[in-house]
């Protein structure tokens, strides 16, 4: 039997289903997930450790007001809907915010980077009647069981900022306190995304956080529009991911397209670089750059990047949900393996392990280990025009 102070690995995951603005939205969200927000904020060393003190120096509260300031201007509903979350869960904004900064704040007052979300694997397969995404969610220790799913709609009476609509409706994986988009997620327009950090030696204060460019894609109605939220135009972003993303509601071949991002330094949109995933291939993405020439940091982020492409090699392709599933589970590499339950070197743990059926159009998500447990939930896959 698990004890107060250590639960051990839940089998569960909690959902939200909620209509409103952005701030009722969040709202709901806050107040519905207060104790697993109220709990992770209090665990969670990072923001203790790093963020705050950060935040606390001049230069911290420096790069805090011009990005905030920047983000105010660009994507002001999301703000609110951190602070609809904020006043929900009855704990300070600034703590949220800070959670959406985890790089730029402290990389931009002297500190050392912040450990961040070390993780995840996403493979893309585009294979005849198997055409998949999957992902394993990994992330420091501390969110180990405080996230949930969000399924939204949302109505606002204008568009505002870069965003040019004034509805949405998605279903996203949520770290506790976090704005949806940033793990995996699908919206109503039949957008399916995962995405992979990347961690980019420079990070600027004054650009878009990838939190919030990748809560933006949940608005997307088409991929053209996808990538003008990537690109960022006017501002750009302010750190390094991936994304990989599908529309299941296109004319023709399944296509699958893995964009990497960078921090828009002497420029004002991001660098980007998008590999279209064709018929009959497949493709691996963790936590490094395959195309952009952006120069990396070094550490746990890249050297569990690579052991993981090695590993990869030595396995069958996966060509099949079966294979896709045997790779992401795997745990042959014992010091930097896929599926992750936090050790030394690699204290980093898989918090859920999702697959994207998209000619079944469903989402399966595991807790455990798919090699020792069985899924917990199948969600259909809801879209606009099959609802």
């Amino acid at each position: 039997m698990p004890s107060a102070g250590d639960i051990g690995r839940r089998n569960a995951m909690p959902i939200i289903y909620t209509s409103g603005t952005h701030y009722e939205v969040g709202y709901d969200v806050g107040r519905t997930f207060r104790g697993i927000i109220e709990d992770f904020l209090a665990s969670f060393k990072e923001l203790h450790e790093c963020l705050l003190p950060a935040y606390e120096s001049p230069e911290g509260r420096a790069a805090y007001d011009l990005t905030l300031a920047s983000l105010q201007e660009n994507y002001p509903q999301y703000i609110r809907e951190i602070q609809g979350t904020a006043d929900g869960a009855k704990v300070p904004f600034h703590h949220l915010m800070l959670l959406h900064m985890d790089q730029i704040i402290p990389m931009n007052s002297g500190q050392a980077r912040s450990a961040g979300t070390n993780g995840c694997s996403s493979i893309c397969a585009n294979h005849e009647g198997q055409v998949l995404l999957g992902h394993t969610e990994d992330a420091l220790p501390e969110t180990l069981n405080h996230a949930y799913l969000v399924s939204a709609h949302i109505h606002e009476e204008k568009a505002e900022g870069k965003i040019t609509t004034k509805s949405e409706g998605f279903t996203a994986l949520c770290y506790a306190g976090h704005l949806p988009g940033f793990c995996m997620g699908y919206n109503h327009h039949g957008l399916v995304f995962s995405i992979n950090v990347i961690s980019p030696q420079k990070v600027l204060a004054g650009k878009t956080p990838r939190h919030f460019l990748c809560r933006a894609l949940l608005s997307a109605e088409t991929m053209e529009y996808a990538q003008k939220i990537l690109r960022d135009r006017g501002t750009g972003s302010a750190d390094g991911f991936s994304v990989n993303m599908s529309f299941t509601r296109q004319e023709g071949d399944h296509l699958f397209h893995n964009a990497e991002i960078g921090p828009a330094q002497d420029t004002n949109e991001s660098p980007m670089s998008i590999l279209t995933i064709c018929p009959g291939e497949h493709l691996l993405h963790t936590n490094k750059y395959l195309r952009l020439e952006i120069p990396e940091a070094t550490g746990l982020c890249m050297e569990s990047s690579n052991h993981r492409h090695t590993r990869a090699q030595d396995c069958c392709p996966p060509e099949t949900r079966a294979a896709l599933l045997a790779l992401l589970s795997d745990t042959h590499d014992t010091t930097y393996p896929f599926f992750r339950e936090g050790g030394d070197p690699d204290f980093v743990k898989t918090i859920t392990l999702g697959v994207f059926d998209l000619v079944e159009k469903t989402w399966t998500l595991w807790m455990r280990n798919p090699r020792t447990t069985d899924p917990l939930m199948t969600l259909p896959l809801i879209f606009k025009w099959s609802s």
